[in-house]
């Protein structure tokens, strides 16, 4: 079997070989919040693209798949995109269920939906802020067309095997109630299960209903110039919920934990047995700019509060730009089986008889070398263009081999070009011959993923603090827009303004 240089390849649809499982189980969430290029984003998947990417799963020990459908910014009157894409995940997860032996779960949030501008986008390119609604929980005729809606977007999905709900981000309303959150919970479980009489719930604890309707209340008074508010994240809110879900909610339901107050409330209310660790972020955080990440002691490290004795569901996973994490897919897979981790073996699962070259530029990502990291680029581009064997992960690369040799290659000159940035700006030189390098390559790069949304991760870190140093006003000003909290749809398309930015501050003389 090949991936040849066109990128095309047809993947069996045969059941694999049973994977070696952990006791508890091991998860990875699916979400699609921003609309970017496929196959980064995994809203542009094609049916396709997800039976590769869950034969991948499967055969590096994932039993489970939790996937966000962003019902929460569809218009309350379905759009044709809407029901095309409802349709075809309808399908995903039979292919799951039947292809893969994978338990399915669909996330929603508790009290939003499509606002009015959201029915004149098609769904893979809504942007989720600017078509977002918040409804109000005490606005009885609101939240009555709120389920109204939820049933037909759930009538597709109603073969999934669990319907999780968060408790915050995206959520929430200035003063409502973690009674009334659980109420929402209790009537969309309710929905789910009239169409699924057998569906489990789980319920998503992040920072709590009340804390982060505190924090929203906080940042909405807040005046021009005073700091900004801290998120507090305190126990009582996850008590009253867990209390409330326990007297309203039938069972089966499971709850997705991960920071102190989580494991306190439910050790108080002796919830153990229904707790899976979710450490959010350790294979990538969100929102973050598409780049491959390779950091093996951040994955262990975010790992090492696990165990299944505390957590007898096992543990969730998660990604942004599924297609670009690769590696710490793989090293967040092992750690939490408790296998030891073999990159060349993965490597040459995924493109036989290319592995060293490829596990060489992995291990060089984030070592801010800018030779090395150049050198390994280089020979990384020496595999492009020719046919390529298929291995048992080969599903992972979406198809597309090149499409996987070109991005390894264009993250580690893009790393580079930042680690020369930083050094620049560190010692007081002139940043902008090392800005003309990474523009060089980072606006193809760019183009090619689609993303432009406001972002954390790598390039916050490596490319946003150093611009900031270098004073220049207009820089400053797009800057401005990454922390505007206040406004989330002025945060929308900021890399373009931002790159804009940065090629005028370089064609000025210094």
């Amino acid at each position: 079997m090949f991936i040849g240089a066109s990128g095309t390849r047809a993947l069996s649809t045969a059941t694999p070989p049973p994977a070696s499982k952990p006791a508890a189980g091991l998860g990875m969430y699916v979400h699609t919040h921003w609309s970017y290029n496929r196959p980064y984003a995994a809203r542009s998947w094609s049916e396709e693209d997800w039976r590769g990417y869950l034969l991948g799963l499967g055969r590096l020990g994932f039993d489970t798949v939790m996937f966000w459908p962003l019902l929460d910014s569809m218009p309350i009157e379905p759009t044709p995109s809407d029901r095309r894409f409802l349709g075809k995940i309808s399908r995903v997860i039979d292919i799951a269920h039947d292809t893969f032996g994978l338990h399915f779960v669909v996330v929603a949030c508790p009290n939003t939906i499509g606002n009015d501008r959201a029915a004149t986008y098609a769904y893979e390119e809504r942007p989720y802020f600017v078509c977002e609604r918040k409804i109000d929980p005490k606005d009885s005729a609101a939240v009555k067309d709120f389920l109204t809606a939820r049933r037909w977007q759930f009538e597709p999905l109603a073969r999934a095997d669990s319907l999780a709900i968060i408790d915050s981000d995206p959520g929430g309303y200035p003063d409502s109630t973690d009674d009334e959150f659980v109420s929402l919970c209790e009537q969309q479980v309710g929905i789910f299960r009239k169409l699924n009489p057998k569906a489990g719930f789980d319920y998503w604890m992040l920072i709590g209903w009340e804390n982060y309707n505190r924090f929203w209340s906080q940042t909405k008074a807040r005046r021009a110039g005073e700091p900004a508010p801290q998120l507090s994240i305190e126990k009582p809110t996850f008590i009253h919920a867990l209390e409330g879900m326990q007297r309203t909610i039938a069972e089966p339901w499971n709850v997705l934990a991960s920071w102190g107050p989580h494991l306190e409330a439910t050790e108080q209310l002796h919830l153990r047995n229904k707790r899976m660790y979710f450490p959010y972020g350790v294979i990538e955080g969100e929102p973050s700019f598409p780049l491959t990440n390779f950091n093996p002691a951040s994955v262990a490290g975010g790992l090492a509060a696990y165990r299944p004795s505390d957590f007898p569901r096992g543990v969730m996973a998660n990604a942004q730009a599924h297609c670009l994490q690769l590696p710490h897919t793989y090293l967040f897979a092992c750690r939490a089986r408790g296998v030891t981790a073999n990159l060349n073996d993965f490597a040459e699962d995924l493109l036989p008889g290319e592995a060293a070259d490829v596990v060489a530029a992995w291990e060089t990502i984030g070592v801010g070398e800018p030779a090395a990291q150049r050198a390994k680029a280089t020979a990384i581009r020496k595999h492009i263009g020719y046919p390529h064997h298929g291995g048992r992960c080969s599903g992972l690369l979406f198809g597309d081999a090149d499409r996987f040799l070109i991005d390894l290659s264009d993250n580690l000159e893009i790393r580079a070009d930042l680690h020369e940035v930083q050094s620049a700006v560190t010692v007081g030189h002139d940043a902008r011959r090392a800005l003309r390098s990474f523009l060089e390559h980072f606006r193809p790069y760019q183009q090619r993923v689609g993303f432009s949304d406001a972002y954390g991760g790598p390039l916050r870190v490596a490319l946003n603090d150093p611009l900031a140093k270098l004073r220049d006003p207009a820089i400053d000003r797009v800057l401005a827009r990454v922390d505007e909290w206040r406004d989330l749809p002025a945060r929308h398309g900021i890399v373009a303004p931002l790159m804009a930015a940065v090629q005028a501050y370089c064609d000025r003389q210094p």
